[in-house]
């Protein structure tokens, strides 16, 4: 269940219909820190309901460091959001994995070094 706790995300939901998985509205996550009352502990408590319905959870819009050892505190499954990166066109993915292993070749040779084949050793 996409979005967990806002919209028209109904706790009754999660008994009606075959869901594995809740992710946690980055909502949650915006008012973290701040002086709304009781965040941490309504992310507390959606996590460990997961938990009890054998639901893996996730929570999105973590920004900061100190709500990624909330979270892994709290036992969350998994956290997304712009402090583990941005979003980036798949078109861009490629290049950028490509660019990253161009830079050496073969056991960090220059990645413009020719390839050569080794000789095994003589027995001798």
């Amino acid at each position: 269940m996409d979005d967990f706790g806002t919209g028209y995300s109904s706790l009754s939901y999660l008994w009606k219909f075959p869901f594995d998985k809740i992710k946690i509205d980055r909502s949650f996550m915006q008012s973290f820190g701040k002086s709304e009352r009781d965040v941490e502990t309504v992310v507390k408590t959606i996590i460990a309901l997961g938990r009890q319905l054998n639901m893996r959870v996730t929570v999105e819009g973590v920004e900061t460091a100190g709500q990624v050892d909330f979270l892994y505190n709290a036992d969350a499954d998994q956290v997304q959001g712009f402090f583990f990166g941005h979003p980036e066109p798949a078109s861009g993915i490629g290049g950028d994995i490509l660019k990253k292993y161009s830079r050496t070749g073969p056991a960090g040779a220059p990645a413009d070094a020719p390839l050569r084949a080794v000789k095994p050793p003589e027995r001798g």
